[in-house]
């Protein structure tokens, strides 16, 4: 049976759209049995979550701490949160029946639209016969480099957000939202005065700093980016052999130093992690799809995911996240300062 017999005995016949929208947009409706059997699925499945943790780090931060919104489904295209003002100080007095004052909490709507992240690729008829052949029904090569490419833009959605608007509104990331605390221009990284250990420690807690005086006050994770990693495997003088990570981490208020991949050069992002300051709107988990086309000569694949940050600032203009930026990425080594 053909994927559209199987979708016709369901009642789901017509386009693509049709069978979406009848289904209330379950995109599980263009998985069927009929090229991937139901072993294969799971194991494209498992192949997908697999690679695509290669490349999350924020994304998966935020998902380990069950810092995320379900929305139902792909139907859904902006996802909305209320941002609260705040109420004057409790009332001190030595009798209860003491009149407090009396109010209640600014209540207003923000809200962040939700894109859909995806890559495709397309396997013939042939080719996906000779997989059949080899015991392997889709070439995974494909498979994992289309997910690659998700993985990298739902994690670039979350630290730098996107450029494009939809529905006229943007999407920001920790380092582009307007209301994030920000230390532009760090003096150290130039070639007077590279990167060390002191004056990278030193910064950490000018960054904290700065999260404090706005009322936040953790728990952070501090991502650092690829070029700046070498700072933190560094040993700090008499500490039995410490490196700076660790003395870092040992921070209260610092729940982990990460390094990611997609924090652009020069950029430091110190972000609370809780439920008021931010999560992860999630519309459809990360999954794979097909449909056929051309007399079902070749088959179509969609790497997919629907998704975007909500990054809830206070009405007071102020957001758990302080971004750091470098002029010059210049770290100390035994000889001369490099190039990172």
């Amino acid at each position: 049976m053909t994927p559209e017999q199987i979708l016709q005995a369901n009642g789901l016949g017509g386009s693509i759209a049709q069978r979406l929208i009848a289904t209330n947009m379950d995109i599980s409706m263009l998985r069927t049995n009929a090229i991937l059997q139901k072993d294969d699925w799971v194991d494209l499945d498992r192949r997908v979550v697999k690679v695509a943790q290669e490349r999350l780090s924020a994304v998966s931060d935020l998902v380990d701490r069950d810092l995320i919104y379900e929305l139902g489904g792909l139907g859904k295209t902006v996802s909305q949160w209320q941002t609260e003002g705040d109420m004057s100080d409790a009332t001190v007095s030595m009798e209860p029946d003491s009149d407090g004052i009396r109010d209640l909490l600014n209540l207003e709507t923000d809200e962040v639209p939700v894109p859909i992240i995806h890559k495709d690729f397309r396997l013939g008829a042939r080719q996906l016969a000779a997989g059949r052949e080899s015991g392997s029904p889709i070439d995974m090569t494909n498979a994992d480099a289309a997910t690659r490419k998700v993985a990298v833009g739902m994690e670039d959605l979350v630290i730098s957000g996107s450029k494009n608007k939809f529905s006229k509104k943007p999407i920001y990331g920790y380092i582009t939202h307007p209301f994030r605390s920000q230390i532009a221009f760090v003096d150290i990284g130039g070639i007077l005065q590279p990167i060390t250990v002191d004056n990278f420690a030193e910064l950490i807690l000018q960054m904290i700093q700065e999260a404090d005086d706005k009322d936040y006050y953790g728990p952070f994770i501090l991502y650092v980016p690829t070029g700046l990693s070498t700072i933190l495997y560094k040993i700090i003088p008499n500490t039995n052999g410490k490196m700076l990570k660790q003395h870092l981490e040992e921070i209260d208020l610092i729940e982990e130093v990460k390094v990611s991949s997609r924090m652009p050069k020069g950029n430091l992002a110190l972000v609370q992690m809780s439920s008021d300051n931010v999560d992860l709107a999630i519309g459809q988990p990360l999954i794979p799809v097909e449909w056929d086309e051309k007399g079902g000569m070749a088959v179509n694949y969609k790497i997919l995911t629907a998704m975007a940050p909500r990054l809830k600032s206070r009405q007071d203009k102020t957001l758990g996240v302080v971004h750091a930026k470098f002029k010059q990425n210049r770290v100390e080594s035994p000889t001369d300062p490099i190039d990172t």
